[in-house]
């Protein structure tokens, strides 16, 4: 959606975008959630007739503060969500490439949430945007109830869960992707912008 703002307002939301972006970089789940032996091992014992799933990952504390901040870029309430800030860019005195890459590869963000995982509850396909602001919305940044009854059920389904949780890490690291790719883009438009504003002065 394009967005009329001026030039002051703008650098403000990329400044507090960035910000946060760095937030995010400095909080240590990017690392274990990414960390070579990360994922989910699953084992069934045939005699004992047991299934059991074991994640290596992010630790709840790493999720807990890394979500607090997530949510800036999902929700509209502070104008940084991410398909605000692509519509920012359709007014943003930047190169034509900057803005197509932008709505681009948001774009493909989107897709990738959108994809079902392995999952299925009552025959409806689980997606990863599904896992994503579930466990975002019904634990971690908000007390969601409608979120918080759905991850109640999941929590219910025993190993099952481990492997949401594995599919919520995935989701969070290519969402974290994107934000960190813009925060860099976003450095340069900020430039633009503060020199359009000292120009005028």
């Amino acid at each position: 959606m394009t967005q009329n703002i001026n030039n002051t307002e703008a650098l403000r939301r990329l400044r507090l975008f960035n910000e946060k972006a760095q937030e995010l970089r400095s909080y240590s789940f990017i690392e274990k959630a990414l960390h070579e032996d990360a994922g989910v091992a699953l084992n069934f014992d045939s005699q004992k007739n047991t299934f059991e799933a074991k994640r290596v990952g992010a630790d709840n504390e790493a999720r807990a503060a890394m979500c607090l901040v997530l949510r800036f870029f999902l929700q509209p309430r502070d104008h940084i969500e991410l398909h605000q800030i692509a519509g920012l860019y359709v007014g943003l005195p930047v190169n034509d490439e900057a803005k197509r890459l932008v709505v681009v590869n948001l774009g493909t963000l989107d897709r990738l949430l959108d994809r079902n995982t392995e999952i299925a509850l009552n025959n409806n396909p689980i997606t990863y945007r599904d896992v994503l602001q579930t466990i975002l919305y019904g634990d971690q940044a908000h007390a969601n109830e409608a979120q918080r009854n759905i991850l109640k059920t999941w929590r219910e389904i025993g190993p099952v869960f481990t492997v949401l949780e594995n599919f919520f890490e995935s989701a969070v690291c290519e969402t974290l992707r994107y934000i960190l790719w813009l925060a860099a883009v976003n450095s340069d438009a900020i430039k633009i912008l503060e020199q359009a504003i000292s120009a005028r002065r």
